[in-house]
């Protein structure tokens, strides 16, 4: 995959990162939907975007 879209693909994933913020902030959601979207973020970008520049 080429550079461009790798780096799409990361400022989306910050983009819900900041959003999932927002709505906590404001208590829109709990603290359990809070982590669970950092937690699979980080698993995202720890594992699977390597996977994806490999491709």
């Amino acid at each position: 995959m080429d550079a461009k879209k790798i780096k799409l693909i990361g400022y989306l994933v910050l983009f819900i990162l900041i959003l999932n913020l927002v709505f906590f902030a404001f208590v829109m959601i709990n603290w359990v939907i809070f982590w669970s979207v950092l937690i699979l973020a980080f698993i995202f970008v720890k594992w699977g975007l390597p996977k994806l520049k490999e491709l």
